[in-house]
């Protein structure tokens, strides 16, 4: 079960579609998808849980193949994993602005990093920036450094742009 979408496969179920196959539910609606090519057969699913439905075979096809070998026959089946949600780069959970144009970010995972805005200065939308004392104003918001007048960066660009700040021992 995944993303609300439960799938099955019925031991000795070769009767009605002779081909390897999983029965897909989701609410009310319910389908069947052959398997490995992951085409519907029968049924009616959302188009974007379909594609998941497809994706899900794509990645499983083999796993798949050797369950429906041992239904087939009467045989215990194991488990497949779900298909997961992709893994989301860490969030800001702290924010302090570092004259001239750098940010030192807490991440949620614990790493500390500087991220260079002074190359985003040029763009109309971050020009506010150019001012030492407005920057100082920076705040974490939702996982992001943010400023007053609707001014942020892409959290994810806060973390793939920036760069681990080395700790000195001292």
């Amino acid at each position: 079960m995944f993303y609300g979408l439960i799938i099955a496969m019925y031991y000795l179920d070769t009767k009605q579609h002779n081909l390897p196959h999983v029965h897909v539910k989701y609410g009310e609606m319910e389908a069947v998808f052959q398997i490995p090519e992951g085409e519907l057969l029968e049924g009616k699913i959302p188009a974007n849980k379909e594609k998941l439905i497809k994706a899900w075979i794509e990645i499983h096809k083999e796993d798949l193949m050797t369950n429906w070998e041992l239904a087939v026959t009467g045989n215990a089946v194991f488990r497949i994993d779900p298909l997961k949600e992709f893994d989301m780069n860490p969030r800001v959970s702290e924010v302090k602005y570092e004259h001239p144009y750098k940010l030192i970010l807490t991440f949620t995972n614990g790493e500390i990093k500087e991220f260079d805005f002074e190359n985003y200065l040029n763009y109309p939308v971050y020009e506010k920036l150019k001012n030492p004392v407005f920057c100082s104003t920076v705040k974490v918001f939702l996982g992001t450094a943010v400023w007053d007048e609707d001014i942020d960066f892409a959290p994810d660009t806060l973390y793939l742009e920036s760069k681990p700040v080395l700790e000195t021992s001292t």
